[in-house]
This record gives C-alpha cells, sequence and structure tokens, in this order.
C-alpha cells in the first residue's frame, strides 16, 4: 500500500538558524535565543538595571508559542521529535523566566532610584521598564510606603503634623538605606563582539578588538554594553 509522505517538520528553535541581522561587518549573527542568553547574563551581570529587550522577548514568546502548536501537530511516530521540541522549549523558557526574575530582583532593591530614573528619562530613549514592570515598580513602592507609614509614622506622635514631603519614600536622601543606587565603579569581565571605539581609562587609551575579554570598572564600558558592542561575562 501507498504511504502518505508528510513534508519534515521544522526543527527546534535551538537547532534553526533564524539569525538576527550583525550590526556590522564584525558582528556575528545570533539566534534569538543566543540573544536572550546574552540578554540574561548581561542583567546579570550589570550592577545597574539595563533597558528592557522588549522585543527580543515578544519574538522569542511568539516563536515557543509557535513551536508548541507543532507539539500538538505530531502524532505517535514523532515521539522523539516530540521530546526535543519540549526539552528546548523548557530551556528557553527557563532562560526567559531567569531573565525577567533577575530584573524584578533589581527593580525591587533599587525601586525608589529607578522610579526616579523613570521621572527624568528621555520620552527618545529606549525604555528602561516593560508595561508590566512599570505596574509592578508603582504597586510595589504604593506598598511599601504603606509598610512605612503602619511601621513608622503611626507610632510617633504628631506625625502628621510633619511635611508631607517628608514622610514620602520617594525623598528619600542619597545615603539612605531605602535608597540603594547602582555602584557604577564595580569591576566586571566582559569581551568585545567587534571593534570598539577608543576610550580613556586611568589616562590610557583602551582600544578593544573583537574577542578581547577584559576586567574594567563597569563605567567606562556603559556605553559599550548599551550598544551591543561588548557582552560581559
Amino acid at each position: 500500500p501507498s504511504r502518505t509522505h508528510r513534508p519534515p517538520p521544522a526543527l527546534p528553535l535551538s537547532f534553526c538558524r533564524v539569525m538576527a541581522e550583525p550590526s556590522s561587518s564584525d558582528d556575528v549573527a545570533l539566534t534569538d535565543i543566543e540573544l536572550l542568553q546574552a540578554a540574561w547574563i548581561n542583567e546579570l551581570r550589570a550592577p545597574e538595571l539595563l533597558p528592557h529587550e522588549h522585543e527580543l522577548v515578544l519574538r522569542v514568546k511568539e516563536q515557543v508559542a509557535e513551536q508548541e502548536a507543532r507539539v500538538e501537530e505530531l502524532d505517535e511516530r514523532d515521539s522523539l521529535l516530540r521530546s526535543l521540541y519540549e526539552m528546548d522549549n523548557e530551556r528557553t523558557n527557563y532562560q526567559l523566566r531567569s531573565y525577567l526574575r533577575t530584573r524584578l530582583e533589581k527593580l525591587t532593591k533599587m525601586a525608589i532610584f529607578i522610579a526616579r530614573r523613570q521621572g527624568e528619562a528621555d520620552a527618545e530613549a529606549r525604555p528602561l521598564l516593560s508595561r508590566p514592570e512599570q505596574n509592578f515598580l508603582g504597586k510595589y513602592l504604593a506598598l511599601y510606603q504603606d509598610h512605612i507609614d503602619a511601621e513608622a509614622w503611626s507610632s510617633l506622635q504628631h506625625a502628621e503634623q510633619l511635611p508631607e514631603q517628608l514622610r514620602q519614600i520617594a525623598t528619600a536622601a542619597a545615603g539612605n538605606p531605602l535608597n540603594v543606587t547602582p555602584d557604577l565603579s564595580a569591576h566586571v569581565f566582559c569581551t568585545a563582539r567587534r571593534a570598539c571605539e577608543r576610550f580613556t581609562f586611568h589616562d590610557e587609551v583602551v582600544e578593544l578588538q573583537p574577542g578581547d575579554t577584559v576586567l574594567l570598572p563597569y563605567e567606562p564600558i556603559r556605553h559599550l554594553v548599551l550598544d551591543g558592542s561588548v557582552q560581559l561575562t
């Protein structure tokens, strides 16, 4: 009897070379999964909260959803491929959750500083927070303020006579334990992804070439992290 020939199913995400366009001739093309892993490591190593990778997160979520739909279409003869798909999706979802969880940890630690930075942000600059993160930050600060009001000001006589600005956590001065700021002088390891423009550090000119790995304070290479010229490791 004749057998129905089915088209070969698409490979899992990690095996597919659907690559992001390199921004320069020195760049190595990366898959979205590799870009997500790089964004996660950058977020782990950077002392500050980095701009949210909104478009990348959306693409990865769409690819995972498409892959889950493919799994539903597989029959019993494709048990091995089904296992590959499911394993690949689990790994991708783990990296995505880890990236978002790392951001939430920084967000709660530096909530007041980040809220101030949001208020001063340039409208044309790359957004620091996603919409869900903005909602989370607002609710977190409101709960934090309620806690301070209940535990500190409610037990203090005549606290209501104090200026409202004094009682607000958002006005905590630098050095106040409520106002945690990123230590931009912290040292980080980084690897150049492309030839980087020269910069000065301690009166010395530093010029990074593709593949160079160095240990430097974060602040002088901050702009290179933000434009993707270097990868934190």
